[in-house]
């Protein structure tokens, strides 16, 4: 199962593989049969909501500021999470690396996100956990911080004025 994983998450998280094509290879490599749904499921049900974060973005959209995921994810993990928590329903879009054929920190994924949010770079903020990702999004123009603790971001935020 680790090699199938090494083999094809990246590719999936592209976009490159479907969940059926990964199922039917997982199928193989057990040698058992798995129904599809109870793959999906077991693949996705290992994420817990963050209320802090929540409640961050609730402030957020209470200020009347539009919201976006931009999120290296397979099709999988993100039907759960948006069919699962009702939070994600906060979010005005989704950039999807499985839906865009790119993955963060590539250039490719954050202009496809300030397309799909219509806004130039100069009028966005980004932060993530990785810093990486962060650093990628300055060199593009974007307003962005390392997400480390809720009390740091919110002080990011108010100090833009976003809260």
């Amino acid at each position: 199962m680790a090699r199938l994983i090494r083999q094809y998450g990246e590719l999936y998280e592209r976009g490159a593989v479907s969940s059926e094509t990964l199922h039917k290879e997982m199928e193989k490599a057990a040698s058992l049969p798995l129904p599809f749904q109870k793959f999906l499921h077991a693949m996705s049900d290992i994420f817990q909501p963050k209320q802090p974060a929540i409640d961050i973005a609730l402030a957020l959209k209470k200020k009347g500021h539009p919201l976006f995921v931009l999120s290296n994810t397979c099709e999988a993990h993100f039907l759960y999470l948006y069919n699962h928590f009702d939070f994600f329903k906060l979010f005005d879009g989704f950039v999807l690396s499985y839906e865009v054929q790119a993955r963060k920190p590539e250039e490719k994924i954050f202009h496809k996100a300030l397309e799909i949010a219509s806004c130039s770079a100069s009028d966005c903020f980004y932060t993530d956990d990785v810093l990486d990702y962060v650093e990628s999004a300055k060199t593009f123009g974007m307003d962005a911080e390392q997400f480390t603790t809720p009390s740091n971001l919110i002080t990011h935020l108010s100090h833009r004025g976003f809260l």
